[in-house]
């Protein structure tokens, strides 16, 4: 849907998919516990919000005009509204006349931190993810460009600490260092390096109800109907698909017929997205409990990496066909003989 010289600004001011080979689970200690291969089945791009929200703006400055504010329904004077405003949305509230959106219990606090002399070798792999006592958890995730577009950015770490909070106020980076007290140095350190204003906190939501809004020359788009913690890191791009989407079916079809094909394509898909955000959470809530925790980080994810890199090494000498039809013995997974029949 894009032009290639969008295409070609993307890839240049962010990360392919030699740079996402795998998702590592790190304890609070920073030690790596469970490495999880990634395999891509197409192309995959690890972008900063700034540069991808500039890069998809160009060429349409004088179409967009930033800080307009909707105070009453739509009346005769539009075609057609798309509520873009994100969670809460005051437009889709006015339009379904309930909220959208509804609160998961967890509060993310994140910031963007200079490139550090520290950093998890992981992260060069990949993203990775931190688990800590009491139910806190942190994402990690490195942002390294590689080209010379102007919305390239230098390299930096996102930093993310996730727990179950009532509310977030007052200095947010000394909040971080106090639900991380017993982490790791090199944590705090990311913290302490954040870039000034770059701290923010977020409430992660889940959608008050993903059903069928009413006909009208309104509609709705991204996190306004099917907001989604990032944990699944679906958010932006089902946003994305979103647009790809109603930007189709308007150019195809009347506006009334369009705006329902969006609809319900939408009503499809986007639950799917959202539900994969809701595993992470749960264990989150789970590992509160110190048994577990200490479980999960002392014997389960280091059995866990131990297994997946059993049957690495098995995929690369041929020892497994990983792509054999199922069997009564081992669903999908069939023994190959290492030696010649005779």
């Amino acid at each position: 849907m894009l032009p290639e010289s969008s295409v070609r600004a993307l890839r240049d001011c962010g990360a392919g998919n030699d740079a996402f080979q795998q998702f590592a689970v790190l304890d609070h200690r920073g030690r790596t516990r469970l490495r999880i291969p990634v395999r891509h089945s197409g192309e995959v791009l690890l972008i900063g919000r700034r540069p991808l929200r500039a890069i998809l703006a160009r060429g349409l400055e004088s179409h967009i005009r930033w800080g307009t504010t909707v105070t009453e329904p739509p009346g005769a004077e539009f075609d057609l509204v798309v509520a873009a405003d994100g969670t809460g949305s005051r437009i889709a509230e006015q339009w379904v006349s309930r909220p959208t959106a509804r609160r998961s219990g967890i509060i993310g606090l994140a910031g963007r931190a200079r490139l550090p002399q520290r950093i998890p070798a992981d992260l060069r792999e990949g993203l990775a993810f931190m688990i800590g006592p009491a139910g806190v958890g942190a994402f990690l995730s490195l942002q390294a460009g590689r080209g010379n577009d102007p919305a390239a950015e230098d390299p930096y770490v996102v930093w993310s600490v996730a727990a179950p909070l009532d509310s977030a106020d007052g200095d947010l980076q000394a909040l971080a260092h106090r639900l991380t007290a017993s982490w790791t140095g090199d944590f705090h350190a990311l913290v302490d390096g954040s870039e000034p204003g770059s701290v923010a906190a977020f409430p992660f939501y889940f959608p008050a109800a993903l059903e069928p809004w009413p006909a009208g020359r309104v509609t709705l788009l991204g996190d306004a109907v099917h907001p989604m913690p990032p944990t699944a890191g679906a958010g932006a791009s089902t946003a994305i698909l979103d647009a790809v989407h109603l930007a189709r079916d308007l150019s195809t079809m009347p506006l009334e017929r369009a705006l329902a094909a969006y609809q319900a394509r939408l009503l499809q898909y986007a639950p799917r997205a959202v539900d994969e955000a809701r595993p992470a959470l749960r264990w989150q809530r789970r590992l509160a409990d110190p048994l577990l925790f200490a479980l999960a980080v002392e014997v389960g994810l280091p059995l866990a990496d131990a297994g997946l890199r059993l049957a690495q090494t098995a995929r690369r000498t041929g020892a497994f066909d990983m792509r054999a039809p199922a069997s009564s013995a081992g669903r999908g997974l069939a023994m190959k003989k290492p030696w010649p029949k005779r």
